[in-house]
């Protein structure tokens, strides 16, 4: 045995799954008897208990000429399950090729479905096996994850073919995890009295303007093909306005997805992906999750955030208005985060001066005559359990914030023509004032520094 292991050396792999057998002296092993015996000895003494491989203990023991090292011993790797998929049986994309010479009122196509129609399968998660290493030992595998997708509105489930079927004919959308089919309300007017404002589950098309003071809300798509005053547009898809929204400081727009507009003058677009814009953007704050393209115009005044990249013709003008441009973080929604920390920080010295107050009220003795001290005993519960309830949607709305947009580290600002002085820069919390104008110009962030490039070298 001592000759054994002076001639051959066990080499475990660091996943236990194999060992291999290397041979330090030729001569010793031609001439050292071994039988199946001795060999399955060395095997345990190094802890090798499973997947032995007998062909090569037979060659072993005939002195035959093996190319070493070799795989004496080999495990069963554990196979992780599969996840499971859905398969889409309906086209859910709503982009379209897009350059700079598109028209700008090819706007997207919207993905729909007919009563019936089978929108998507289930595919189960394939089943996991555990596997066992050369010392006998199991290795857990990693089961496959259940593919997450709900019925929503007019979709059903069947459980037989687990798919799921349209109930009625309109837009196919998913939100989360829920896939639904959304009917379309449309006004073949300007919007006014006659409609008042509109609250819709589903896509909302108008064909004509919004004047100021109306609100219009859809949980799906809104498409005002006609002017935006000073009135409140919420879509929890995408917006598109063909001719502008002009705000008075007082219109605003928020988008769960993208927003397309002719203009932006003196208003307030959110959008969590992308604000396409065919003209200017003046003296307006404008959000976007991802980016903030001007096609044909410039971004005056005002403040305009974005995750990914902020395009335009002109940043500023030649009367130097002052022009914020930020990557990587929301100005809307910081400031937004500022007011609710104050109001949370108010709401909660009320709250400690009420539990002071309750307690020494406590203290105070009652007789049922007392009605005048029982009276405020009740005010104080119902003012300590408003000011809790109030707390607590305030730090739920403090958690929904989102301040930071993309990553300022790869984010970039594209200038087609001029970059005007008093055009304030900011990638997350690196800032930039700009004191010269330039032209045809890239901004980026390269080693925690805002850097500009020429657009043509």
């Amino acid at each position: 045995m001592e000759q054994l292991r002076e001639c051959f050396q066990v080499v475990l792999k660091k996943d236990g799954l194999s060992a291999e057998l290397d041979c330090l002296d030729r001569g010793m092993y031609k001439e050292i008897k071994m039988d199946e015996e001795i060999l399955n000895s060395l095997m345990k003494e190094n802890q090798i208990h499973y997947g032995l491989n007998e062909t090569y203990f037979q060659r072993l023991i005939a002195k035959e000429d093996l190319s070493f090292p070799i795989t004496i011993a080999k495990g069963k790797p554990a196979i992780n399950g599969i996840d499971g998929q859905i398969v889409y049986h309906s086209n859910l994309t709503t982009e379209i090729d897009r350059d700079s010479s598109a028209n700008f009122r090819d706007i997207m196509r919207i993905p729909a479905a007919t009563t019936g129609q089978k929108l998507a399968t289930l595919i189960p998660p394939t089943n996991e096996e555990d596997g066992i290493n050369v010392f006998n030992k199991k290795i857990r595998a990693k089961p496959g994850k259940v593919a997450l997708l709900n019925p929503g509105k007019n979709v059903v489930f069947h459980q037989e073919d687990q798919s799921f079927y349209a109930e009625a004919e309109g837009e196919l959308s998913i939100i989360g995890n829920t896939l639904h089919v959304y009917p379309v309300y449309e006004v073949h007017e300007t919007l006014s009295m006659k409609y008042g404002n509109l609250d819709f589950v589903g896509t909302i098309i108008i064909h004509g303007d919004v004047p100021s003071g109306f609100s219009v809300k859809a949980t799906a798509d809104i498409k005002i093909y006609g002017l935006v005053e000073a009135a409140t547009i919420i879509a929890g898809g995408t917006v598109f306005i063909a001719e502008g929204l002009a705000g008075q400081k007082e219109g605003s727009v928020v988008a769960g997805e993208t927003v397309r507009v002719g203009y932006i003058n003196q208003g307030s677009v959110v959008a969590e992906k992308d604000i396409f814009v065919e003209n200017s953007i003046l003296h307006s704050t404008c959000a976007a999750g991802e980016k903030v393209y001007c096609q044909k115009g410039n971004i005056i005044g005002g403040s305009v955030s974005a995750g990914k990249s902020v395009e335009a013709m002109d940043v500023g003008n030649r009367l130097h208005i002052k022009t914020e441009i930020s990557l990587g973080i929301n100005k809307l929604a910081m400031e937004k985060e500022q007011v609710l920390v104050t109001k949370k920080k108010e709401l909660e010295d009320e709250i400690a001066k009420l539990s002071i107050l309750g307690k020494r009220m406590k203290n105070t003795s009652l007789t049922t005559s007392d009605a005048k001290l029982r009276i405020t005993k009740l005010r104080l519960r119902n003012l300590y359990e408003k000011a809790s309830n109030e707390l607590a949607t305030v730090t739920e709305n403090l958690k929904m914030v989102k301040v930071t947009l993309g990553n300022e580290q790869i984010a970039s600002i594209t200038v087609r023509q001029n970059l005007y002085r008093n055009v304030r820069i900011a990638f997350g919390k690196y800032k930039k004032a700009i004191k010269s104008d330039s032209h045809y110009v890239r901004l980026e962030m390269n080693k925690n520094e805002i850097v500009t490039h020429p657009l043509f070298s």
